[in-house]
């Protein structure tokens, strides 16, 4: 019976993974469906996420080929664009300019918005693996947060990066050439819109040899591409939008902006910035402090425990550089799935902080379709409800940045430095000297 069960275990796993793939793509094309047969019924039903669905849908890739349309025509897209509905200036990395093989048009903008969204919801089969039920559910609903909508109904690039971002992490995970070439994936990302070279840190799973070389190289291409493109930058970077504080983005800003709009006393910005500092501080010391913490994450499937640092490194770099469009809080699945895998061999008062923490994330992931209700509770109502909204993402900025420590602590890259004696399983026959 025992072999009998051991051997199940494994088909009832790749029936529990297929639950948050098919979800997604199941709404994906309830949604489709709706905007072709009744588009009323589907901009109020999309309007229970807390955002508000265009007039044509993938408005976000329509706004990408528009640029590169207008290049191909010779306008110069840093300083006008009338091929976008929207007029923006282009805010890309200027490689997709290169890319003069996107088609531009309604046809084409509705047939790669689809299949984007479609290879989201698909590669989240890669991102988790849950082992019973409730982790399922708990990852399925974090998978069709409002958050998430907000990208599918956009088709932001996002989505296609957090996709080349699954695929590198994957390839990470096999053998030598394999790797590399993951590594080359998560560098295109990261020159395609910047925020993902923070995906970088999964080199730190590899011994020293290997670190140094993907870091070495990354450092030069990087540059390379800085160098290559020194007048196109600074226009990219001014054009990109900083919305108001009070709108639905994330960012380290929001909280200092929100005082400073609300009080214009100095005072009370620097207290409400102490109170980030503070909600920080504790998110991370609640993990680093946590007893058995670093054995758990060294204890991880090292592919769970790849997603998971990336997926924080991804995140607490957005947020501390600058505001972020909500729909960038996808890369909180890879971490929703590693806090999951972590919890299942955690003991018991870390295991409940850990659950804490995949709640947090999910809840975080749902506020935009409960901001409403503050909005229309009166202003005492709002001015409780957004601080405390930002304290959360600060606490869990803290949490994040402990996850990153713990990564490197049990890190086999930093032997030389003085390593860790929690090395990640998979590389303790390879540590010098044994």
């Amino acid at each position: 019976m025992a072999a009998a069960g051991a051997k199940a275990l494994p088909t009832q796993m790749t029936g529990l993974r297929l639950i948050a793939p098919l979800t997604g793509l199941a709404l994906l094309s309830a949604f489709a469906v709706m905007w072709r047969l009744d588009p009323d019924l589907y901009y109020r039903a999309f309007a229970l996420t807390g955002f508000a669905a265009f007039r044509t849908p993938f408005i976000d890739w329509e706004g990408v080929s528009a640029f590169v349309e207008c290049w191909r025509r010779g306008v110069d897209v840093y300083l006008v664009d009338p091929c976008d509905v929207r007029g923006q200036l282009f805010n890309y990395s200027p490689l997709w300019l290169e890319a003069r093989f996107i088609p531009f048009g309604p046809a084409w903008r509705y047939a790669i918005g689809l299949t984007m969204d479609a290879a989201f919801f698909a590669s989240l089969w890669f991102v988790f693996r849950p082992a019973d039920w409730r982790e399922a559910a708990v990852f399925t609903l974090a998978a069709v947060s409002p958050m998430v909508a907000f990208g599918a109904e956009r088709a932001n690039v996002d989505l296609a990066i957090f996709v080349l971002v699954v695929i590198g992490c994957s390839l990470t995970q096999g053998g030598r050439i394999g790797r590399l070439a993951g590594y080359a994936v998560l560098l295109l990302a990261g020159l395609l819109k910047f925020y993902p070279l923070a995906a970088l840190v999964a080199a730190l799973r590899e011994r020293p040899r290997m670190f140094w070389a993907v870091t070495g190289v990354s450092v030069l291409v990087v540059a390379g591409f800085v160098f290559a493109y020194r007048r196109e930058l600074p226009l990219v970077l001014a054009a990109v939008p900083h919305p108001p504080w009070d709108e639905l983005a994330f960012g380290a800003p929001n909280l200092t902006g929100w005082a400073r709009a609300v009080t214009r006393s100095p005072p009370i910005v620097l207290l409400f910035g102490g109170l980030a500092a503070a909600a920080a501080a504790a998110g991370a010391l609640i993990l680093a402090r946590s007893p058995g913490a670093a054995a758990v994450l060294a204890g991880m499937d090292p592919r769970d425990r790849t997603l998971l640092a990336v997926g924080a490194a991804v995140m607490l770099g957005c947020f501390a550089m600058g505001q972020n469009g909500d729909y960038r809080a996808v890369f909180l699945l890879m971490v929703e799935g590693g806090l999951l895998a972590a919890r299942r061999k955690a003991p018991p008062a870390l295991a409940g902080r850990l659950a804490g923490l995949s709640i947090i994330v999910v809840a975080l992931m749902w506020e935009p379709a409960l901001q409403p209700l503050a909005r229309t509770g009166g202003p005492i109502a709002w001015l409780i409800w957004w601080p405390g909204h930002e304290l959360l993402w600060w606490g869990l900025a803290g949490a994040l940045a402990a996850i990153l420590a713990g990564f490197a602590w049990v890190s086999p890259a930093l032997w030389p430095l003085g390593g860790s004696r929690l090395t990640a399983p998979e590389t303790q026959k390879a540590r010098p000297g044994r």
